[in-house]
């Protein structure tokens, strides 16, 4: 049966009645793909917002991609830093966090994807990946829960890996910088035999570094290779293994409002002030992961791709921080301390099934993808805290050890998720379609306790016209979908103000107004308007040390965005953003939403140029401007700062070095401070540099072996 199945497929006559007329597409990007190198700062394709290889200007959603080069050009050393110079993205919530990367996408926090699937499941024991392992990141603005799940309202950031390539390229780099930064990192991929039925490729990195913090650690290493089996010009299947362990401290202190955004008698708080113990502080997770990405294609009309990773991650949080946010003496310099432990072991298996027809009806033409995802995440952990009640001095600290705490395992978590999706990406002339629903069951399940289910069923709807000038309107709606489980060692995340304790589902719709202007590599322009509803949202309440659920929050903004390669060999990235986010029902009704700036700005701009007789140089810089934040009530006002980025850089065929500078004035800043009663430092100066060894063929006694 199978072999007879496979030889109608095979067939002339399957080729026949399955061949489709299809309008006539113009490359763009010489050969780019949307998972693939990019030359330059301006992608022009993407599969994010379609979970499909499509050009940005046909998707009516707000994308941003940064590739490769801009994160190589701006010495991004977190995922969180290469989202500076993007637009509706706050990169540094809470400053620079050593154990996971803050941002939030339209005022929200967001989810995080690698390859199209989750790797984020709560803030913490999750894998924090390095920007030189990843080829692009595409923030995907907006509702995406129609393709992906439980996720927010405000988007979501999908992270692309380095992926085999066909072209040999070799590298070897070692950095030095700011906190005694040392780190070593290479880079190698090829064809593995003569006929290019196998790739491979290998990613490696060996980091040894401390933190802006005192006694934080900010150590690395990752082993990554990956093979790609290309059996024909039909299929191609990768996989991609991945050792990661990460080691660092706890870096946030939670520092009170007096000594921080208020004036204290005894000055600021130090910026490097560590407030845990040197002895037992331990921030560290260690990533086992193999993932698989295979696609069939048959003919031009059909394709399968079926994606899935299994990883992983056993993650130890051993902190002490500044809890409650007062002082304990008449002087305002000691403080109490709280002993958080947290031992976490999380095994999570994600897959995405999809197939994707294209057929024609009269004079429209369709994209048709239909899908399966399953997620299933379980965890099992410990944890123990305590106060500790020996007052601890801000301004002198002495670093007695504390007491360890009693830990007590957790109970066992598991939680599950299914979607099933359809998508039709349609054109009739120059108007084009988009159009998707999906019906989604989530299930968190804690050992001795009822499992708890959410259902629900998203959509969305979006209309482009192309103009024949290269500018592209769109509009669009689209809803969303998050189910709030929280993770171990907690368990599920309780509502006190639920009479179960559970909480419900934050949902979200939105409006979006846009337009994409494109001409050729030159000039890119993306604009958008957006209005945005959030139900459901959580809150801390901090006097009942609980969460709660507000009626509803309200986001509407604009956004701005030009990619431009300027006369003169310059590159040029400018970003403006404008959030309007403010609760509209419930607790705190009419306030601002806390930790969103209302305006957002940034240019980023580097010029190519020779000097001595000599080709390669470039020199870069950029300005960013964050605008001021509220606590929440609207009684505390965290100001706003700018802040300066520069580079210098050198390159021929086999060598690269480069100097990055980021807050070159060393400006002391607040990123947020909460009406709870804890302020959260920004980034300091860091100065890093690079140097690097390129070469695009092994030894010749090497690429033999490799062939044989």
């Amino acid at each position: 049966m199978i072999a007879a199945v496979a030889a109608w497929f095979a067939s002339p006559a399957y080729a026949q009645s399955t061949a489709v007329q299809l309008d006539t597409i113009t490359v763009e990007g010489e050969g780019e793909t949307a998972t693939g190198p990019v030359q330059g700062y301006a992608a022009k394709r993407a599969a994010t917002g379609t979970k499909t290889d499509t050009p940005l200007k046909e998707t009516p959603q707000s994308i941003s991609v940064i590739t490769a080069d801009q994160m190589k050009d701006q010495g991004v050393t977190t995922v969180q830093q290469a989202l500076r110079y993007t637009p509706g993205v706050m990169a540094d919530a809470y400053g620079p966090d050593s154990r996971v990367d803050s941002f939030t996408i339209r005022g929200i926090s967001a989810d995080t994807y690698l390859d199209g699937m989750r790797t984020t499941n709560s803030w913490w024991n999750s894998q924090r990946l390095d920007p030189y392992m990843l080829e692009r990141m595409e923030v995907l603005r907006g509702p995406s829960s129609v393709l992906y799940g439980s996720t927010t309202v405000g988007g979501l950031l999908n992270q692309v890996s380095k992926r085999p390539q066909e072209k040999e390229h070799h590298e070897l780099g070692v950095q030095y910088g700011s906190f005694n930064r040392k780190q070593f990192q290479t880079d190698h991929t090829g064809k593995l035999t003569a006929d290019g039925q196998w790739l491979y490729r290998f990613v490696g990195i060996v980091r040894d570094s401390d933190y802006q913090t005192d006694y934080v650690k900010d150590d690395r290493l990752v082993v990554m290779p990956s093979l790609t089996w290309k059996p024909t010009n039909q299929t191609d299947w990768t996989v991609i293994a991945t050792y990661q362990k990460d080691k660092t401290g706890s870096s946030t202190g939670f520092y009170p409002h007096s000594g921080t955004i208020f004036s204290n008698p005894n000055g600021q708080i130090p910026i490097n002030r560590f407030a845990g113990d040197p002895n037992t502080d331990l921030y560290q997770t260690e990533t086992a992961s193999i993932a698989s990405l295979f696609e069939h294609r048959f003919g031009d009309a059909i394709k399968v791709s079926h994606n899935m990773r299994y990883s992983d991650i056993d993650g130890t949080y051993h902190t002490a921080y500044v809890y409650p946010w007062a002082y304990l003496d008449a002087s305002q310099r000691t403080v109490t301390r709280y002993v958080d432990w947290w031992d976490s072991h999380r095994k999570t298996f994600t897959s995405d099934t999809n197939a994707e027809v294209k057929l024609n009806t009269g004079p429209v033409s369709h994209k048709v993808l239909v899908g399966f995802d399953y997620r299933r995440m379980h965890e099992t952990g410990s944890t123990g805290g305590h106060f500790d009640t020996t007052p601890f001095d801000l301004y002198s600290p002495t670093y007695t050890a504390i007491t360890e705490p009693t830990m007590t395992p957790t109970a066992r978590l598991v939680q599950r998720q299914t979607g099933f999706y359809a998508q039709d990406q349609m054109r009739w002339g120059q108007l084009i379609g988009v159009f998707g629903v999906r019906q989604d069951t989530a299930t968190s399940d804690i050992a001795g306790l009822d499992a708890q289910t959410d259902k629900a069923t998203t959509w969305r709807a979006g209309l482009m016209y192309e103009l024949p000038f290269g500018l592209t309107p769109y509009v669009s709606y689209a809803r969303s979908f998050d189910p709030q489980f929280g993770s171990a060692p907690y368990g599920n995340d309780r509502c006190i103000d639920s009479s179960s304790g559970l909480c419900k589902p934050v949902y979200g719709k939105q409006y979006e107004v846009g337009f994409k202007y494109s001409q050729s590599k030159s000039l890119t322009v993306n604009g958008a308007l957006f209005d945005i509803t959030q139900t459901n949202r959580k809150t801390w309440d901090a006097s009942n040390l609980g969460y709660t659920q507000i009626g509803k929050a309200r986001i509407r903004g604009a956004e701005l965005e030009v990619l431009a390669t300027l006369p003169h060999d310059i590159d040029l990235i400018a970003a403006y953003t404008y959030l309007d986010a403010k609760v509209e029902e419930g607790d705190n009704a009419g306030k601002h939403i806390d930790t969103v700036p209302e305006h957002q700005a940034s240019l980023w701009a580097k010029h190519r140029f020779s000097a001595f007789g000599i080709d390669g140089f470039s020199v870069g810089g950029g300005v960013r401007y964050v605008g001021s934040v509220w606590d929440g009530t609207d009684t505390i006002q965290t100001p706003g700062y700018t802040l300066v980025d520069a580079m210098v850089s050198w390159e021929d065929k086999n060598w690269r070095f480069q100097v990055n500078g980021s807050n070159l004035t060393d400006k002391v800043y607040y990123t947020a401070c909460l009406s709870r009663g804890d302020c959260f430092f920004g980034s300091r100066r860091t100065i890093l540099a690079q140097l690097t060894y390129k070469f695009d063929a092994l030894p010749p006694t090497a690429g033999m072996a490799a062939a044989r």
